[in-house]
């Protein structure tokens, strides 16, 4: 068995960063691509790729041949819980000996968000595998606050959380932890929360904003339905939409399944405090700045 580590959902933001993390710090990395071109570009960078989908448990099982590790990544979608599935049956029968799960810190069988409730199916698959595993569980992405750049440009912060809280993360941030424990290969059954190092209400968002830009950036509270009809304006499909009504107007405002939970997990992790929400904003002023 090689010392290769394999990563699923390799062009999205958590895997992708790992990927490369894992490359620069010398790491035998390979990517699982689904389309040829993506294969090539992996291997300009020097970077090893499969084409595989995660459709198909044969493709994947290929991929898999010579891992030691499997990063497990999938994406928001219907067939999420079925990605799952397929990766880790596709492990087994490649004997790969250990597998991380990009799971998520509100993970619920019962939940009324698809993407809430279908790592929580996979953390069992993967639970139950017979391989040694850790399941990572982030909190909500700071990347994700670029979909309201529009009203923030405007001086206005839409949302439907009134007072609940959510401890803000630096996709990087977790690309660090995952790349770290990685690194070190030793996989005993962890489940860390990866989260920021605040709690937030929308409103503190906003005068995060606020103080960042240097102008007025108010929280504007939004009846949930309405929050969905805006999000939908935003380009989002009916599916994702209502996903995100339940996960903000239910789950974070009533602060239920771990949504309002802060740890240090991150700086325990990888010795490195967690980004701040003011640190991300200002790193990423461009993208709430009209030119």
């Amino acid at each position: 068995m090689s010392d290769t580590i394999t990563i699923t959902g390799a062009t999205g933001e958590i895997g992708g960063r790992t990927l490369h993390m894992l490359h620069e710090a010398g790491a035998n990395v390979r990517a699982v691509a689904r389309r040829s071109e993506q294969v090539s570009h992996f291997a300009s960078e020097g970077i090893d790729a499969a084409l595989a989908t995660l459709d198909d448990v044969e493709s994947l099982t290929k991929a898999f041949q010579g891992t030691d590790q499997v990063m497990l990544v999938t994406a928001a979608s219907p067939k999420q819980s079925v990605h799952g599935r397929n990766v880790v049956l596709a492990a087994r029968a490649a004997g790969v000996r250990a597998i991380t799960h990009l799971s998520t810190a509100d993970a619920n069988p019962e939940s009324d968000i698809p993407w809430a409730r279908a790592p929580w199916h996979t953390d069992q698959l993967v639970q139950l595998s017979g391989m040694e595993w850790t399941i990572l569980r982030p909190s909500a992405f700071m990347q994700n606050l670029t979909e309201f750049a529009a009203p923030i440009k405007r001086g206005f912060f839409p949302q439907t959380t009134q007072r609940g809280c959510v401890a803000w993360t630096d996709a990087a941030d977790i690309a660090r932890v995952a790349t770290t424990l990685l690194r070190k290969g030793v996989h005993t059954g962890a489940e860390p929360i990866i989260t920021g190092p605040e709690l937030l209400t929308s409103a503190q968002i906003a005068g995060t904003f606020s103080k960042v830009l240097g102008r007025r950036v108010r929280y504007v509270h939004l009846p949930s339905r309405v929050f969905a009809g805006v999000i939908r304006l935003g380009g989002a499909d009916a599916w994702t939409a209502e996903g995100l009504r339940h996960q903000f107007a239910r789950v974070v405002r009533k602060g239920l399944d771990h949504a309002n939970v802060q740890t240090n997990d991150v700086q325990e992790i990888t010795g490195r405090p967690a980004t701040t929400l003011e640190a991300w904003v200002t790193a990423n002023k461009e993208h709430f700045t009209t030119r």
